[in-house]
């Protein structure tokens, strides 16, 4: 698994990336914020927390799990997705988390 920082995503903020499953079409989601986290240095730190939001498919709603998600370029990475609330539309909030 590729090792991941925030200086990955921060630039696809705001883009669609797709959920691709072994079976079935793909969703989308958009990526809709890269939060960063500080601590302090500590030895064998390899990098700072930070937390993906993703808003999903309207009327989808996706168990938490490990999804391979695909950007706009090709770039793909596997991430532990959360659904962490929904909203009046249908749209469901994912969140992934990096420490």
């Amino acid at each position: 698994m590729e090792f991941l920082t925030a200086d990955d995503f921060a630039p696809k903020e705001g883009l669609t990336f797709q959920m691709i499953f072994e079976v079935g079409d793909p969703l989308d989601l958009a990526l809709v914020s890269v939060k960063r986290s500080r601590v302090y240095d500590y030895p064998g730190k390899q990098r700072d927390p930070f937390s993906l939001f993703f808003e999903g498919t309207k009327g989808v709603h996706c168990q938490q799990g490990l999804y391979r998600l695909r950007d706009e370029t090709g770039w793909q990475a596997d991430v532990f997705l959360v659904p962490i609330g929904d909203k009046p539309d249908g749209t469901y909030i994912y969140q992934a988390v990096f420490n």
